[in-house]
């Protein structure tokens, strides 16, 4: 109960929070937005977090003419605000999960109630405390007890299956040094069974063994009485108990054990059955066990968060691989419409321009696109003052392919030699691009049938199974 308030308290005081932060500023309609910009905004100003190296040059192919600011708030915000949701729902589902109250076993600290006569056996776990002494055992407690019936018996049946099983992981009945298998009942028989010992205490009603204080082995008697209403069969086995020494503690939890099976048979009949108080002088307290699903949702939590993180990184790295593709499938048309205008009359710069503003007016239709998002970030580095050539070769930079790169080192030439041959160099450039948009559609297409092949062969398979069972239904 104790973690179930804990994480409720931290869920009201988490939900609070981005409350208090989202009336603040209602500048965003996502509620964890303010109160993760808050966090973001301080860890920024006070801590003096930013994004920088390779990472940085990784977010700004992402986020094309973003400055570092723009990019820091918009990816960690969305990414703080993914956490964050995550967060509330993992303490609000723990809480839920610790505050959900379940019935008690343990009644009035030493008694657990039975089930009806028609009920089953139950089995109860429980922390046994004796002073110092403490452990943790799981109590089995069978239904009230039956007035006797007539029951239907196969006598050769349980005596074989006594036979088999008596000596449980012992090797033979001459060398006894681990629990005996003393069944109470016969599997698919109505028979029951019940057992005697010599009366020399070497062996215990459940089968454990009483052989700490020997000194050398002992031979003694054991008795399956098999019962079938009023009429019963003895089967008599002599077993050589070998010796072996116990620790103290292990004679403890024997005498308690001992006790708790005696109390058990006093109460067979009773409502309720009352576990031992007093083992050896030590008083012993008892405190159910209980499975916590709050800790199971809460380990799920730090998962989740983890998962998440990794997953951003992944999600990063196949939006770089798909810039790539993109900008590498939009080439050929690229330098065709530059070719055309250049063509058509216009210098370098004026293409550049046309071909910004055209994308500029349909972009909504064409939706984002990052070669031209780029050729905007060169053409406002223009704008501002920096030369058409060093604009066009940081362009080619940013995209980091090389058929950009060749297409910006061409038009540097040209500005800085004046040559009249560029509309040529680019016709050539048309034609290689092309041709490399058909070899990369070719080699897509064999990668795509080499995805069918795994299909095609189950396919052929299913045919194959077809085929041979009708034939196998038509002999």
């Amino acid at each position: 109960m104790y973690i179930g308030e804990v994480c409720f308290c931290l869920f009201l005081l988490w939900m609070g929070y981005f409350l208090w932060q989202w009336k603040k500023g209602k500048s965003h309609q996502f509620l964890f937005y303010e109160g993760v910009e808050k966090i973001l905004r301080f860890c920024r100003e006070k801590m003096g977090m930013r994004i920088t190296g390779t990472r940085l040059e990784q977010y700004k192919k992402l986020y094309p003419g973003q400055s570092e600011e723009t990019i820091f708030y918009t990816y960690y915000g969305k990414l703080g605000c993914t956490l964050a949701v995550t967060v509330a729902a993992g303490l609000f589902l723990a809480a839920v999960s610790g505050l959900v109250e379940t019935k008690s076993q343990l009644l009035e600290g030493y008694f657990i109630e039975r089930e009806g006569t028609l009920g089953n056996s139950k089995n109860v776990s429980l922390d046994v405390t004796a002073e110092e002494e403490e452990k943790e055992v799981t109590i089995d407690v069978p239904q009230k007890s039956y007035t006797k019936k007539e029951l239907q018996a196969a006598f050769q049946k349980a005596e074989e299956y006594v036979e088999q099983t008596y000596l449980g992981e012992n090797a033979s009945d001459e060398e006894v040094d681990k629990p005996l298998v003393l069944v109470s009942e016969i599997p698919d028989s109505a028979i029951t069974v019940s057992w005697q010992t010599s009366g020399d205490g070497l062996i215990n009603e459940d089968g454990t063994l009483e052989n700490q204080k020997l000194e050398e082995s002992r031979q003694t008697k054991i008795t399956a009485i098999l019962s079938y209403g009023e009429e019963e069969k003895e089967v008599v086995k002599m077993v050589t108990i070998l010796p072996v020494q116990r620790t103290k503690e292990e004679l403890f939890w024997k005498e308690w054990q001992r006790q708790m099976k005696k109390t058990q048979k006093e109460s067979a009949t009773k409502e309720y059955f009352e576990l031992p108080r007093e083992v050896e002088g030590k008083q012993i307290t008892y405190q159910e066990v209980t499975t916590q699903l709050s800790y199971s949702i809460l380990g799920m939590l730090l998962l989740a968060l983890i998962a998440i993180l990794l997953l951003g990184k992944e999600k990063m790295r196949k939006k770089e691989a798909k810039r790539e593709e993109e900008l590498q499938a939009a080439y050929p048309d690229f330098v065709e419409q530059f070719v055309l205008l250049i063509g058509a009359g216009l210098n370098i710069k004026g293409a550049w321009e046309r071909i910004v503003y055209d994308y500029k007016r349909e972009k909504e239709k064409r939706g984002f696109q990052y070669v031209y998002e780029e050729m905007e970030v060169a053409l406002q580095e223009i704008h501002n003052g920096m030369g058409e050539a060093q604009a066009y070769e940081l362009f080619g930079k940013r995209t980091g392919l090389l058929p950009y790169m060749k297409f910006c080192t061409l038009l540097v030439q040209n500005l800085k030699k004046g040559s009249d041959d560029l509309l040529q160099l680019l016709d050539y450039e048309v034609t290689d691009a092309f041709q490399e948009r058909k070899e990369n559609a070719k080699a897509l297409g064999e990668k795509a049938g080499t995805k069918l092949l795994l299909p095609m062969m189950l396919m052929l398979v299913i045919v194959f199974v077809l085929i041979l069972y009708a034939a196998f239904q038509g002999m």
